[in-house]
């Protein structure tokens, strides 16, 4: 019996944009080292993930300053369907949050929310930032999906 093979010419780009998923994996990711080994785990764990992977968004925000994170950030809320205005008062670039991607498709999935998912945003901000030469901040109260997000240059 003679098998047919069947070839598959496909890019990336011709599949639909699944990085809110990865969403999910973070927090169970983030539950698991909470729970085995504690929060200082999973500050260290956001901290290499910001080293890492953020190292070129840190390179662009030393380079061109706050469009850069500006420019990332729109691009994540164009991508993944969150809502967000973004604005400048006087040096600061404030992202004032109405609908965050990842929890709105946390909640909607009935996947796994914590407390602590929301404190990604804070650890790995400031982890760029600090390499970077910048300040930020973030207001928020976990699981409701809205936030301000401040960013300055360091003095």
């Amino acid at each position: 019996m003679t098998e047919k093979i069947k070839i598959l010419d496909q890019k990336a780009s011709d599949n639909e944009y699944l990085h809110k998923d990865f969403h999910g994996a973070l927090a169970y990711s983030i539950k698991y080292l909470e729970d085995e080994f504690g929060p200082q785990a999973v500050k260290e764990y956001l901290v290499q993930v910001a080293d890492s992977y953020f190292a070129p968004l840190t390179d662009q925000l030393k380079d061109t300053g706050l469009s850069a994170l500006e420019n990332h950030f729109r691009q994540i809320f164009e991508k993944e369907g969150g809502q967000a205005t973004f604005e400048y008062d006087k040096d600061v670039l404030v992202i004032t949050v109405s609908e965050c991607p990842a929890i709105t498709h946390l909640l909607k999935t009935n996947m796994l929310f914590t407390e602590r998912f929301c404190e990604t945003t804070n650890v790995v901000n400031e982890t760029i930032c600090q390499h970077a030469g910048y300040k930020c901040s973030c207001r928020y109260e976990p699981g409701k999906g809205t936030c301000v997000q401040k960013f300055w240059k360091e003095k």
